[in-house]
């Protein structure tokens, strides 16, 4: 497609000769998974939290049918909506009223693009002009399409025919689909700003390695996990007395019943201390198994970066403290046992649960979706160890002092003063 400009704004941002704004090879959608909620698709089961994954296939994204309906559509600055709150979609009648661009050459990117539909945006208002110049730089198309559910909470997206694109603040396929489709197509309700939490969580869920990676690298200083940026820390003080012994199991009680074989009860505890340190090795990778290729490619990091092992176990020490790396141990392994316990402890389930769900098995987790969740997992205890340093020192004190205690200890301190 050839256009005539006159002045080259940016690597792909050009003024047309009447004033237009032309951006070329602009993300407008991408293939893999996006997160719906429930009422968006009010066909499809979704899983616990209320949500459901959907798979956009690279067959469907880039079928002829799918490119060619988005070609001559309209650009217009967030999605309209009816009445109702409900997306409404591009035609005649509101056309004029709502237009503020068109869409053209649309095509599938090539080499690390070759997951992306782009296409060249041509903005013919001063609104949307200045919008992009103030920051509205995402992108979410407005389209039709058929959904097939899975499994709950999981759904195939196919027969996609497009309407519209729209700037929007954040669009549901990530940064990646902007000037460089909204949270909700069908949502009636305006949302907060996402958390960086809440952003983490779902780039684990969609397992977009890209998002997650920056999202880690860009962790804010101050994380809460809320959208309410008047939320503090709040600190809990638990005092619990010592907890009653529990015997072993077989000891019986000692102070009722009557004495055992000690040799055989000795014995059989030497036998059991035994298969759990075995099982304990076999765990935490001190095996002599042949390393898989996950074991190899954190060889590969740690060989690149000296510092590598260090950073994992500091980060485990955040996730689960008093955990350490056994030696000889594999640090893919050691990962996914960090994530297994912290997430048997209240303190490991309130990092990992937001990030990975309920009940996740690390032990069958891809192993990119695992540094993920290690990695964001101690990010958040970092936060709010940060938080509860941050907070006075208390005094807890068990000794109370009555008045006349007060006064015979200073009439002691003035008489003592007084000798020599």
């Amino acid at each position: 497609m050839k256009f005539f400009f006159t002045t080259q704004l940016g690597p792909t941002r050009f003024e047309l000769a009447d004033g237009s704004l032309l951006c070329k090879d602009v993300p407008i959608a991408r293939t893999g998974m996006q997160l719906y909620k429930a009422e968006d698709l009010p066909k499809i089961i979704p899983d616990e939290d209320g949500e459901i994954v959907v798979t956009r296939s690279p067959k469907e994204v880039f079928s002829p049918e799918s490119i060619t309906s988005f070609e001559g559509m309209t650009v217009v600055i967030l999605h309209p909506e009816d009445d109702d709150g409900d997306v409404l979609f591009i035609n005649p009648a509101n056309w004029r009223e709502l237009a503020h661009g068109h869409i053209e050459n649309v095509h599938q990117g090539t080499g690390d693009q070759s997951d992306l539909l782009l296409a060249d945006l041509v903005f013919k208002t001063a609104e949307s002009i200045q919008a992009i110049y103030a920051g509205m730089t995402q992108i979410s198309c407005g389209y039709d399409a058929e959904y097939e559910q899975t499994a709950p909470g999981r759904a195939n997206q196919y027969q996609i025919r497009g309407n519209h694109a729209a700037l929007v603040p954040n669009g549901r396929a990530g940064e990646r689909c902007s000037i460089g489709d909204s949270q909700s197509m069908t949502t009636k309700v305006k949302e907060k700003a996402q958390s960086w939490l809440t952003k983490l969580r779902h780039a684990v869920k969609t397992k977009d390695d890209a998002t997650a990676t920056d999202l880690l690298a860009n962790a804010p200083d101050d994380l809460t996990g809320d959208d309410d940026d008047t939320t503090t820390p709040t600190v809990v003080i638990k005092v619990e007395g010592p907890d009653a012994a529990t015997p072993l199991p077989g000891a019986g009680n000692p102070t009722t019943d009557e004495p055992d074989d000690i040799g055989a009860r000795i014995t059989a505890l030497e036998a059991t201390v035994a298969q759990c340190v075995e099982m304990c090795k076999k765990m935490m990778g001190g095996t002599t198994d042949a390393p898989s290729d996950e074991d190899k490619a954190e060889e590969k990091k740690m060989t690149g970066d000296a510092g590598y092992q260090q950073s994992v176990v500091s980060r485990a020490e955040l996730i689960m403290p008093g955990i350490a790396l056994p030696e000889g141990g594999k640090l893919a392994t050691f990962k996914r046992q960090v994530l297994s316990a912290a997430s048997k402890t209240v303190d490991g389930m309130a990092l990992i649960e937001p990030l990975a769900g309920k009940g996740i098995d690390f032990t069958k987790m891809p192993i990119a979706t695992v540094d993920t969740v290690f990695n964001g997992a101690a990010e958040l205890a970092k936060a709010r160890n940060n938080a509860r340093q941050s907070v006075d020192a208390l005094t807890i004190s068990t000794k109370t002092n009555a008045i006349a205690d007060l006064n015979k200890s200073n009439a002691d301190f003035w008489a003592k003063k007084g000798t020599k």
